[in-house]
């Protein structure tokens, strides 16, 4: 026996929403209802590599869209069980269209290996090893669903088709980020090897060959180079 409670939308003064209210927000306007399950599965599927916030917050941030009437919620019962669907409103629609016409944030890393492999000095090779499992790990995380997902939408058979020729750039920047954590992993646990047979001289020479080296792929702008600011790490 299914039952349905009637859809609410309650439009309340508006206020700055959140990024990931915002993210869940243009997903609504994707289709047409979304069961909240589906919501979690898109966020965990895509979205979590790159706005992992979303994820655990996606029904407070759902149930507010709705207090302020810019998604409705109709929920029903079947099998027994309780179901809760979305669905963005007109005014959610133009909430969605304004916030892409403000300047985005700037991009932030977040990165808890990288920290520790910072502070490598204070701790030990078994300490820093583990950080660099886990950038390895994230690193299989993004290309193992990037496998499924891209070959979904290959074959033409991905649940948003439609949307290919924007989440192919989501594709490629994810693809390249995942790469790089792990060639930069291999890279540094490389380095690391190769310390006990180096005085601590060598290790500096070698460091700052490395750094020189890197310069060398992007170097400066021709009017920048004699006076330009300069960033210190």
């Amino acid at each position: 026996m299914r039952s349905v409670a009637p859809i609410r939308s309650i439009v309340k003064p508006m206020a700055r929403r959140t990024t990931t209210a915002n993210a869940i927000l243009g997903l609504l306007a994707l289709r047409p209802s979304w069961p909240v399950y589906e919501l979690t599965k898109q966020l965990r599927r895509n979205m979590r590599f790159f706005w992992p916030r979303a994820e655990s917050r996606i029904y407070d941030e759902a149930k507010a869209l709705v207090e302020r009437g810019l998604a409705t919620a109709e929920t029903s019962v079947v099998g027994g069980r309780r179901r809760t669907t979305y669905a963005i409103t007109d005014a959610g629609r133009e909430a969605v269209r304004s916030w892409l016409g403000t300047a985005p944030g700037p991009t932030a890393l977040a990165c808890e290996p990288l920290l520790r492999v910072f502070l490598h000095d204070l701790g030990d090779r078994a300490q820093v090893d583990r950080a660099l499992d886990q950038v390895e790990a994230d690193a299989r995380a993004i290309l193992d669903v990037g496998r499924v997902v891209g070959s979904e939408y290959v074959a033409g058979t991905a649940p948003f088709q439609d949307q290919v020729h924007v989440r192919a750039f989501v594709f490629d920047f994810l693809t390249n980020h995942a790469l790089m954590l792990r060639g930069w992993a291999e890279r540094t646990r490389a380095t690391l090897d190769r310390w006990p047979d180096l005085t601590p001289e060598e290790r500096t020479a070698a460091a700052r060959d490395t750094i020189a080296q890197t310069l060398q792929r992007y170097p400066a702008p021709p009017e920048r180079r004699a006076g330009g600011p300069r960033t210190r790490a």
